[in-house]
């Protein structure tokens, strides 16, 4: 690769890891819905050209956030072997060292979007983890809704608990909870 182009490159790199420092950051202060890009292009340092040439919108940063969390959850949970579900003892450990940010954005009645990107990025995981481990052709649209809404509550009483569980506690009694249902859903 010439050098021009791979400094170029990892100019590219650093502003866009930039704006996604800046996000985070914002996040903690402000929550998400209430940050612009313009507060976003401050804290990052970078021009307004430069945010568009990475993301067309807020909302497209955020989830490539997400995105970024989602290939680490993948990552940890496949070093946790075939166990189903792998990923979510370290999503409940990534929300317990993050536990702030999520008061900032999913606690929050006002903060949304926030909360629709993980979602997604649940059930799509989740999905992913059912289909590797049934037939072909079996109907998980029930069980995949089923687990994510189960895994959604139990984050959510974690962070309104005053003595939450250490994640390894939660996941394991989030799996407890979950199987029975699961198992259920799928047979139907």
């Amino acid at each position: 690769m010439p050098e021009t182009l791979a400094k170029t490159d990892r100019r590219a790199q650093r502003s866009r890891e930039l704006i996604l420092e800046a996000l985070f950051a914002l996040m903690l202060e402000r929550g998400y819905e209430r940050l612009t890009i313009q507060n976003l292009i401050d804290r990052a340092g970078v021009g307004r050209a430069t945010f568009y040439a990475h993301f067309q919108s807020k909302d497209e940063l955020l989830a490539a956030s997400i995105g970024r969390l989602r290939g680490w959850l993948e990552q940890a949970g496949r070093a946790r072997g075939d166990e189903p579900l792998s990923f979510t003892l370290p999503f409940f450990q990534h929300l317990a060292s993050h536990r702030r940010i999520y008061e900032m954005t999913v606690a929050r009645e006002s903060e949304v979007s926030v909360e629709r990107h993980v979602k997604q990025m649940l059930a799509d995981l989740v999905r992913q983890d059912l289909q590797r481990r049934h037939a072909p052709g079996t109907r998980l649209d029930l069980a995949t809704h089923y687990v994510v809404g189960a895994l959604w509550s139990s984050f959510i009483w974690w962070m309104e608990t005053a003595q939450p569980l250490p994640p390894e506690d939660l996941n394991a009694l989030f799996q407890r909870l979950s199987f029975p249902g699961l198992t259920a859903a799928v047979a139907a």
